[in-house]
């Protein structure tokens, strides 16, 4: 190892015992009543801007410094393990500052940015439409042209995150027409735009303390100035597959918050003369516990490499990796529950509150079942004979 990788290595470990330690004392104290209330949190993100965990993947230019992924997705993790809403509050905050940073003009980006960064400002990414959500194409927002300058957006956005105490939001649309094959934009609209209504808060069963609603577009006029710099469809594929990884360590930290909090019940739980942890049937749920989130590790950390190598990352690995994690999030908090008994289902204790967070995994950003239609069209197709198979 060189002395600059040395040094850079003992950053990252700094870096993560600081956020380990803003998890203990910051988050953990709040994750409960976060969870119970539902109640929004823009102080513990404005703490973690001040760490640094929005703006770590930006370099001081305001330019994506893909060597930085990697380390802000293990944070994603460990901050996950004590609250996926503060995760996806941070986590979000960086996905659109990629997209700003890579596709906006520089006006836009200049105005939107460093806010992202410090935590002063907050975006959301209007994808999903009510009758459309994993089938994107489906999508019937439309940006008609009023003039070389101006566009007229109208539709409605669904499932938007964090929309009601958002700033802007990045918009995917068709361009001139509804049908399917029509071409795409995406365009960065601050909410205080006319013609732009957030809904009302949805209230979910996961992620609790994350407001969600839909959002309408009502003949929202906007200059071609805030029209991203990429193919809308391909621009929020890009998006698309952050968010994934993203979602990924989600469950990649429930699984984490899993092992913490069973293994700490099951060496203090007594029956029948020993401890639970003293059962070979515990200690095997526990062992498969272990291998599933060493294993989804594994593959987000390979999905993360690829997106740093550029061109969105690899699309298959991508899938497999958040699809992978979030099931076995599902399966894994199950268990954590059922192995805590009675006190599993109390809400007062957390793995009930991972369980529901793990299940949102399994349907944001894709589901599990388009992810594994995917992976097996891919599949099927590949030529399986090869040294080295790329599906």
């Amino acid at each position: 190892m060189t002395q600059m990788a040395e040094r850079l290595d003992t950053d990252a470990q700094e870096l993560l015992e600081v956020v380990a330690d803003f998890c203990r004392t910051k988050i953990a104290p709040r994750a409960q009543s976060i969870d119970e209330t539902a109640e929004f949190f823009p102080d513990l993100l404005a703490q973690a801007a001040d760490i640094g965990l929005q703006g770590l993947i930006f370099d001081d230019d305001g330019k994506v410094d893909p060597s930085m992924l990697s380390l802000a997705h293990e944070t994603t993790e460990l901050v996950a393990s004590y609250s996926g809403a503060v995760a996806l509050g941070i986590s979000i905050a960086r996905l659109h500052g990629y997209l700003l940073a890579t596709y906006a003009p520089d006006d836009v980006r200049r105005r939107w940015l460093p806010g992202l960064i410090d935590g002063s400002a907050r975006g959301s990414f209007a994808l999903s439409e009510p009758h459309s959500g994993t089938d994107i194409r489906a999508g019937k927002t439309v940006a008609t042209t009023v003039d070389a300058e101006t566009f007229s957006i109208t539709g409605e956005k669904a499932w938007i995150t964090q929309s009601p105490q958002a700033d802007f939001c990045i918009v995917l649309t068709k361009l001139d027409s509804k049908d399917r094959g029509a071409a795409t934009a995406a365009f960065v609209v601050p909410f205080d735009t006319p013609g732009v209504t957030i809904g009302k808060d949805e209230p979910m069963s996961g992620f609790r303390g994350m407001p969600m609603a839909n959002v309408h577009f009502d003949n929202c006029l906007v200059p071609a100035a805030w029209r991203l710099n990429v193919d809308g469809f391909r621009g929020m594929l890009e998006g698309l597959n952050l968010a994934r990884l993203d979602a990924g360590c989600y469950g990649v930290g429930f699984m984490r918050a899993a092992l913490r909090e069973t293994s700490e019940y099951v060496r203090n739980r007594e029956a029948f003369g020993r401890t639970l942890a003293d059962l070979q049937i515990v200690q095997e749920k526990l062992g498969h516990m272990y291998a599933d989130y060493l294993a989804a590790r594994g593959l987000l950390r390979d999905g993360v490499d690829s997106f740093a190598r550029g061109g969105g990352g690899d699309a298959h690995l991508i899938s497999a990796a958040k699809m992978f994690a979030g099931d076995a999030a599902m399966r894994h908090t199950i268990e954590a529950v059922q192995l805590h008994g009675g006190y599993g289902v109390h809400l007062h204790y957390p793995v009930q509150r991972l369980m529901r967070d793990a299940k949102i995994i399994q349907i944001i950003d894709g589901t599990s079942e388009i992810h594994a239609l995917m992976l097996g069209r891919a599949a099927a197709r590949a030529d399986w004979s090869k040294a080295e198979v790329n599906a």
